[in-house]
């Protein structure tokens, strides 16, 4: 009785549809070089489980995953030739209506085209799946033999291509094989292949021609359901229901070269695959002066151009060093040199001048042009404004470069152009921070030097030329443009006023406040400046008593700031699979902005605690 009963269950078990169980739960099923550099690769993961690439141990560059379950575009073919006359084409409809309802809410175009002795597209570009099952309902069998199976792949494919430029699913029904069509096995394979088209064939019956089906599913990643009852088509369209919903279409762009060979690893919660695959083509001989096997090793290629940057570094420095003159000969050339030539000197310019210019004159009209025209002045760096736009390209392409070498994603890769762009204003604040706190430091002595030069009878400009004179930077610059302004005409109050505005500096802000009241009451300068020195060196120790009891509080709050940050680069390190989603998937970019912005608001809530108003 039992082998009876063994004999029975294996009978039923033959009899019942493909269902698309996987010997594994982690397979790949195809993996698609046509379009190098872009990879597409067919992953089935188990249910619920979203699969992450890593190419050569790195993860994938620009990936991205989609689940064909979620099609963007799903385009039923039908076939209503002579072989299909009543029941099986009648259980063919109601099992593919059956596939549509269920598919309704996960595509989002549908299509359907049938064939006979030839292929017929009969939706249109913006059907819906209602659509698609009115049509399908009425379909009735073709009078003429034939059976236009290639045809009907060709056309499946450019409906296809009007509907959708995401993932595109074609299901294929047929139970025969070829007869009539204009196209080849070739022809419809490589349409669909240029076109990303993923085919999953049905075999309704047992004279349909399985070979051709299983050739044209697996070179597209789809698969080949097979039933040899049509009663059991509608299980047979749930199978496929399912292994849709844990197929998964990979795509990113190759780190490899025509030639190389590729370790491609797919990883879906606990199940891990890996395989190995050669890019087609042979590597190109190398024609410059770098060999080959150096060109195509990462490691090598990077030392080898931070060499050739730090030696070109090198050169240029040795080149500026080479051209500047000696001290003494920069103080005789104006009493030793021609006249003509010192003239034809000073009307020399510079072959860029004429551009920066112009872009400075484009910035005159840019709101904010008084204020970075001002940041510009209060760093002391050497540069002019039509500079700037220029260094901030140049910022963005390094920082651009660097992203794509590290393969960070197109969102943090735009984010680094923009701090590229921004770095030169960020280097400027913090060079006019730095000057205005050493003009802060010199002020109180240089205070002191102006009330002894007037308490030994010298008027107010003799004392400011003598700091000018022997004074050190930022102090002595400053004092010599207000003398240099003053003797242009500008009153010397205008003129200490502009330098308090040019320095940045609150101190220098009391001082020219009593120097102008001082103009207007009277009363002795030298007491004046004994005084006003006397109070900016209590401002400045009571200043740095109150960062000094709060130097906790403002390193906590760096360090609150900074450790995110170090703790991703660690990670990174240690583990780049691990940061590899945060870093490389349109979550991860998400969460990263909310991180950011989230981050921003406490340093700022933290800097208004620890900074204390004086």
């Amino acid at each position: 009785m039992k082998p009876r009963l063994v004999l029975l269950a294996a009978v039923v078990l033959l009899a019942l549809p493909a269902t698309a169980v996987a010997a594994s739960p982690l397979q790949v099923r195809h993996v698609e070089l046509k379009t190098f550099p872009q990879v597409r690769v067919t992953v089935f993961a188990p249910a619920g489980a979203r699969p992450i690439l890593f190419e050569n141990g790195r993860g994938a560059a620009f990936a991205s995953a989609r689940q064909l379950g979620s099609s963007e575009a799903l385009v039923l073919a039908v076939d209503n030739s002579e072989s299909m006359l009543g029941r099986p084409l009648r259980e063919a409809k109601r099992a593919a209506n059956e596939f549509l309802a269920s598919q309704a809410r996960r595509a989002s175009a549908f299509g359907l085209v049938a064939f006979g002795h030839e292929a017929l597209p009969l939706s249109g570009r913006n059907a819906s799946s209602a659509d698609v099952a009115q049509t399908l309902s009425a379909l009735a069998p073709d009078t003429v033999p034939g059976t236009a199976l290639y045809d009907a792949v060709v056309s499946s494919v450019g409906r296809l291509r009007h509907l959708s430029a995401g993932t595109r699913i074609l299901v294929l029904l047929t139970d025969g094989r070829d007869v009539g069509s204009r196209a080849s096995l070739r022809n419809a394979v490589a349409a669909a292949q240029a076109a990303g088209v993923t085919v999953y064939a049905i075999a309704a019956s047992p004279r349909a021609d399985r070979r051709t089906l299983a050739a044209l599913a697996d070179a597209t990643g789809g698969r080949l359901f097979d039933t040899t009852d049509v009663s059991q088509l509608a299980a047979t369209y749930a199978a496929l229901g399912r292994e849709l919903e844990q197929t998964w279409l990979l795509t990113y762009l190759t780190r490899g070269r025509p030639g190389d060979s590729l370790s491609l690893r797919v990883r879906a919660g606990a199940a891990s695959t890996q395989l190995l695959l050669r890019v087609p083509g042979s590597a190109p001989a190398s024609t410059g002066p770098i060999p080959a096997n150096v060109v195509r090793k990462r490691d090598v290629l990077y030392a080898v151009v931070a060499l050739a940057a730090l030696l070109l570094a090198v050169a240029g420095a040795g080149l500026v060093r080479s051209r500047r003159k000696p001290e003494i000969r920069r103080l005789l050339d104006p009493h030793v040199k021609p006249r003509s030539e010192q003239r034809a000197a000073n009307e020399r310019k510079p072959v860029l001048d004429p551009l920066f210019e112009w872009t400075e004159d484009a910035l005159a009209d840019v709101p904010g042009h008084e204020g970075l025209r001002l940041l510009l002045e209060r760093s002391g760096i050497k540069l002019r404004l039509g500079h700037l736009p220029y260094l901030g390209l140049a910022g963005a392409l390094v920082f651009g470069v660097f992203g794509l070498a590290i393969s960070f994603g197109p969102l943090l890769s735009l984010g680094l152009l923009l701090v590229g762009f921004l770095s030169p204003l960020v280097v400027l604040r913090i060079a006019a921070a730095r000057r205005s706190k050493a003009f802060d430091r010199q002020l109180p002595d240089m205070l002191s030097t102006i009330a002894s030069t007037l308490r030994a009878g010298h008027g107010l400009r003799t004392a400011l030329r003598a700091v000018a004179d022997d004074g050190s930077p930022p102090a002595s610059e400053e004092l010599r443009r207000v003398l240099g302004e003053e003797r242009l005409g500008r009153p010397l109050d205008d003129a200490i006023n502009a330098m308090c505005k040019r320095i940045g500096s609150e101190d220098m802000e009391y001082v020219a406040t009593a120097i102008n009241v001082q103009a207007q009451a009277g009363g002795s300068l030298a007491t004046l400046f004994d005084t006003l020195s006397e109070t900016v060196r209590e401002r400045q120790r009571h200043a740095r008593k109150v960062r000094a009891l709060t130097s906790m509080g403002r390193m906590s709050a760096t360090i609150l700031t900074c450790l995110p940050f170090g703790l991703a680069a660690l990670m990174t390190l240690i583990s780049p699979s691990y940061m590899s989603p945060f870093l490389k998937t349109s979550t991860g970019h998400v969460l990263i902005a909310f991180c950011l912005v989230s981050m921003t608001i406490g340093a700022l809530v933290l800097k208004r605690i620890v900074n204390v108003r004086y």
